[in-house]
């Protein structure tokens, strides 16, 4: 029987767009959007910064160093500015809090920098959570088994009783997830009506 919900937060909780498409929102040359793709997010820095390893400002002048000078201020004003580009998936939102009236347990297991949970830490979903893991703070990330059964012995779930909503594009967390026994499907980006189909096929009602 399910009694925890096990939310992921980026493209599930909080809606964002593809990483060329938030890039726009700094520069309208799409070959400008391309190469500060690569200067960011595809860089060993970004990695270090869901996994805590290096602070946001070192990872900007690190970015800034390997980059082209003429990026430079746009690393910078990307790295401190992306996420108002990012909002809260409301309708989800109103999911978890109908799970939580009717009993169930509701955590977070999510891939994230700490600069970026900051800037969304005081949003009301966070109020409904029984436990909030978040990567940069364990030094861990999905999908290591680790940080799953870290969260697992944190707050003494079984996990035949735990159900994971992630938009796991690469398959590789929740093979690790329903591999320790977690049960769970990926769902669709920033898509709340899989989300209930998710939660209908598990007979999850509320």
């Amino acid at each position: 029987m399910i009694k925890n919900i096990i939310f992921d937060l980026m493209n599930v909780i909080i809606k964002k767009d593809s990483n060329i498409k938030t890039l726009m929102n700094f520069t309208n040359d799409a070959n400008k959007a391309e190469d500060l793709q690569k200067y960011i997010y595809k860089t060993e820095e970004w990695k270090l910064l869901d996994l805590g390893n290096i602070s946001h400002e070192q990872a900007i002048k690190e970015m800034q160093r390997k980059a082209p000078k003429e990026y430079s201020d746009l690393i910078k004003e990307i790295m401190n500015n992306r996420c108002q580009y990012f909002t809260v998936n409301e309708e989800t939102v109103k999911i978890a809090k109908s799970l939580k009236e009717k009993g169930y347990h509701i955590y977070v297991l999510s891939n994230m920098s700490e600069f970026a949970y900051t800037y969304f830490k005081d949003i009301d979903f966070f109020k409904l959570c029984d436990g909030i893991m978040i990567s940069a703070y364990e030094h861990l990330v999905k999908p290591d088994e680790k940080i799953f059964m870290t969260l697992l012995d944190r707050y003494g779930l079984k996990p035949e009783e735990c159900l994971f909503v992630d938009d796991d594009d690469t398959g590789k967390t929740l093979e690790t997830a329903n591999k320790l026994g977690i049960l769970g499907r990926s769902v669709k980006p920033n898509d709340s009506q899989d989300v209930l189909n998710l939660l209908g096929e598990y007979n999850i009602e509320f």
